[in-house]
């Protein structure tokens, strides 16, 4: 039987979390052609990519995390994503 996609919405994410059964968690990161240019998109992965790098360690075990940015997005900084996967997850 097939695990659930549990959402979480934020200010700047949108966070899809599946149970992977592995003992640890990975990163999907999904910035389509609607949420700006490609300097745009890009922007947003790396910022995802380092927050959860900073933070992966604190989050929990065993998921598979998509996340998709929001149009406020674009104002974010690395800090306030970071902040804001952890605050999703606890």
């Amino acid at each position: 039987m097939a695990s659930a996609t549990h959402r979480h919405t934020g200010r700047w994410i949108i966070v899809d979390a599946l149970e992977n059964k592995l003992s640890h968690t990975r990163l999907g990161i999904t910035a389509s052609k609607r949420y700006g240019k490609a300097h745009d998109r890009n922007r947003f992965k790396r910022m995802v990519r380092e927050a959860f790098r900073l933070c992966h360690k604190q989050l929990p075990v065993g998921f598979d995390l998509n996340i998709k940015p929001r149009s406020a997005a674009k104002r974010a900084i690395t800090p306030l994503i970071q902040a804001e996967l952890l605050s999703l997850f606890h």
